[in-house]
């Protein structure tokens, strides 16, 4: 996609990208990764490969706002071959979510737990690319689905809903399992844009050792507020102005990846947040709304991005 400098082009493949040439679901990604399929002999090339190219070819069939679910997996790992432990999780209100694990080598075990809270859209297939790195950089990697979303009990969902407290709920329970199922390991979140609104709620039951937000939101009105001004109705619940104080009270230490161009969540209200929060960690890309992991590459997909999660770690 060629582009002037200065302007910015809106992205045709889902409504969080500035630039298509930076989106997970666009056929342009899958040709900048091929060299690092062929470059990179550490990543299990073929199989990222057949991920990325499933990923890549998943179509939108017009931009959205606010949530849209899927019931379909794009793809499943078994049918990928890839090593994983399925599982049913039980929310505390009796909703059975699905579950995917990715297992790291025993030699590469860093004993961190990743729970993957996405964002608005899809299900966890979409992710399969992120889990699967992650898990082979030693990572063990938690998938799951909101409830409503992919393979997980139906729920009723109002599209114009910016996120409902029941997404906490779920992520709550997800956390409780991984703590009991991986009790040796360290258990944080690492949350996309909506998942991190169902991260912070979820701290109100349950802490992390740590949380890891991309597109982090620092207030649901600020949300509603731009897609106003885009004649776009976003709604929330009745108890969103308890929110703030609830960001404010998280424990866990964070590290937050935060895009300078990012229109949704932005930079400016990363370092405001900062400035209440002085604890956390901030790192910044150029890119907008949930592209550091694409803009953060170089030996392979998102590898500065996962060393920056490493070095907060402290783990290898």
């Amino acid at each position: 996609m060629q582009r002037k400098a200065g302007t910015q082009t809106k992205c045709t493949r889902c409504p969080y990208h500035t630039y298509s040439i930076h989106c997970h679901l666009t056929i342009i990604n899958l040709k900048v990764y091929d060299v690092y399929f062929i470059q990179n002999t550490f990543v299990k090339t073929a199989i990222i490969y057949k991920l990325l190219l499933v990923i890549s070819l998943i179509a939108l069939s017009a931009p959205s706002y606010a949530l849209k679910p899927s019931a379909k997996y794009e793809a499943i790992p078994d049918t990928l071959k890839l090593p994983f432990e399925k599982n049913t999780i039980t929310t505390s209100d009796n909703v059975h979510l699905r579950s995917w694990t990715f297992l790291p080598a025993k030699d590469a075990d860093n004993h961190t737990s990743l729970i993957l809270a996405y964002a608005d859209a899809g299900n966890m297939s979409w992710w399969l690319m992120h889990a699967t790195i992650l898990s082979q950089m030693g990572f063990t990697v938690v998938m799951f689905d909101y409830r409503g979303f992919g393979e997980s009990d139906a729920f009723t969902i109002d599209p114009k809903m910016l996120y409902y407290n029941e997404f906490a709920t779920d992520l709550a329970a997800v956390i409780q399992f991984a703590k009991n199922k991986y009790p040796s390991n360290k258990t944080g979140v690492w949350a996309f844009s909506m998942g991190t609104i169902a991260t912070t709620l979820a701290t109100r039951t349950i802490q992390p050792d740590f949380i890891i937000g991309d597109g982090f939101v620092t207030d649901p009105n600020a949300i509603k507020s731009f897609y106003a001004k885009k004649n776009n109705e976003i709604l929330l619940p009745a108890d969103a102005a308890n929110y703030a104080a609830t960001l404010k009270a998280i424990k866990a230490p964070m590290l937050l990846f935060s895009g300078s161009v990012d229109l949704v969540t932005t930079d400016a209200a990363v370092k405001q947040l900062k400035k209440i929060k002085p604890a956390i960690s901030i790192v910044n890309f150029k890119g907008g709304h949930m592209e550091g992991f694409t803009v953060l590459s170089k030996e392979f997909p998102g590898s500065l991005y996962i060393n920056k999660i490493q070095h907060f770690l402290k783990v290898e």
